[in-house]
């Protein structure tokens, strides 16, 4: 049996070039007519956290032991750590959506096609820099509802 996996280099990594509305998002299959800025010549990692659902204490006297059921789920987390680029379009999309307060779909697509879109909004923007080092920034997003999954075809 040989290992299964998804590759990292030749992901895709693309950013809404225009905000899209949660109602535009959730209409559709799959995003239709987004044109997409490219993000991941200057993305050094990207990581997705699934929303943590709240419990809820449904003990009662009659209960022999604690009882819990899930609650409502807290928004997914996402964070971009990425190169600083000051001209690169991703990056002037994303720090747009985090001054303006705009929704915007990340693309994330590996090397085997699959991926998702997500609809996001930019929580944070921090940057760094240090002696002998590349300028870094990370962005903080929240996911907005739940992520749409791309399906390679064959697969």
């Amino acid at each position: 049996m040989t290992s299964k996996y998804e590759k990292t280099q030749g992901m895709t990594i693309g950013v809404s070039s225009a905000p899209v509305t949660a109602d535009e998002f959730a209409a559709s299959g799959f995003p239709t007519g987004i044109t997409f800025l490219d993000a991941q010549c200057a993305t050094k990692e990207v990581t997705y956290t699934g929303g943590q659902k709240s419990d809820i204490d449904v003990t009662t006297l009659c209960s022999e032991e604690q009882e819990q059921t899930n609650g409502l789920a807290a928004p997914a987390e996402m964070a971009l750590t990425r190169n600083w680029v000051g001209d690169e379009e991703a990056r002037q999309a994303l720090q747009q959506a985090y001054d303006n307060d705009e929704l915007r779909v990340l693309k994330v697509v590996f090397p085997s096609g699959n991926g998702y879109y997500s609809l996001i909004e930019v929580r944070q923007s921090s940057w760094s820099a240090g002696t002998s080092a590349v300028v870094a920034s990370t962005y903080s997003l929240r996911v907005r509802g739940k992520p749409k999954p791309i399906v390679a075809s064959g697969s």
